[in-house]
């Protein structure tokens, strides 16, 4: 994957128009900004991460119950103290 500085894409915005995927970086800072991809790929990358920001929900809602869970049975023992 290519890398395009923020400051190359501000001076020639027609970079955009060639590009088809791409790291945008800020190279005085030193630090990714994200990641450009051509809307010709938003077919195929639309579905992937839908279901990995999906997988992350799941994954936050187990913790979330077992944390809940592990809270109820300690008020469980406390109330019975």
């Amino acid at each position: 994957m290519l890398s395009y500085g923020i400051t190359d894409i501000q001076t020639k915005p027609s970079l955009i128009k060639q590009m088809d995927m791409g790291k945008i970086i800020d190279k005085r800072s030193r630090i990714t900004l994200g990641y450009f991809i051509s809307s010709k790929y938003d077919r195929l990358i639309t579905p992937i991460i839908k279901q990995i920001e999906r997988e992350k929900k799941i994954e936050k809602l187990k913790r979330l119950k077992a944390h809940q869970d592990l809270e109820f049975a300690e008020l469980g023992v406390d109330d019975g103290l």
